[in-house]
């Protein structure tokens, strides 16, 4: 069975998401955060920088935006029906006819700051939500990995009133309250590095 995957922003920081690209006819559906994705964007975009541009500090971003202001408002026109940055995860995803759902709450991330339709985000959520609830009709698998708040809610959710058997796992670095209750409680929970996990567990 083809996995089902949410990732948080850690696990593109941490660069698991080029293992994903490698591991992509193993996945059914991915299910970003607002953070996973835009951190996606980031890499593609302007992975030529010198600055690593996932890590900019909550004290520089409090001070200004600018370095994230490009990708901030590409990610934007992709909300409104622009195509994925090349070779993101979001595009091979794409490619390969893999739907990418994407859940985030409003004003947690800074891109969002950079336009003021946040009725957008919410549509797209929604959207995305039914796509998801549609697909656990019948068995799946679904990893969480690396999203402490937003995906285990929306997993437990989504499966309300199923009846049908599923596997639901979560891996993350930190022991979070969330994933263990919300999501592990259908399956295991693995504490331990993303890169780690793919190579003995997956």
């Amino acid at each position: 069975m083809k996995k089902i995957i949410g990732i948080g922003g850690a696990v593109i920081k941490t660069g698991t998401g080029e293992e994903l690209k490698k591991r992509i006819d193993d996945i059914e559906m991915i299910i970003f955060n607002g953070g996973a994705m835009f951190h996606d964007f980031q890499l593609a975009l302007e992975r030529d920088k010198i600055y690593p541009l996932t890590s900019i500090p909550i004290k520089e971003l409090n001070n200004s935006l600018k370095r994230i202001e490009y990708t901030s408002k590409y990610f934007w026109k992709y909300l409104r029906g622009r195509d994925p940055p090349k070779n993101s995860l979001t595009e091979i995803c794409k490619r390969n006819n893999i739907p990418t759902l994407l859940f985030t709450a409003l004003g947690c991330d800074y891109w969002q700051m950079f336009d003021n339709e946040w009725e957008l985000i919410g549509k797209r959520c929604r959207k995305d939500f039914e796509i998801l609830r549609n697909r656990m009709d019948k068995p799946f698998h679904y990893i969480n990995m690396g999203s402490a708040v937003i995906h285990p809610e929306v997993f437990a959710k989504a499966i309300q009133g199923i009846k049908h058997e599923f596997r639901a796992d979560v891996v993350d670095f930190l022991d979070m309250y969330r994933p263990r209750t919300r999501v592990s409680i259908y399956g295991n929970y693995y504490q331990m590095d993303f890169k780690e996990y793919m190579e003995k567990e997956w």
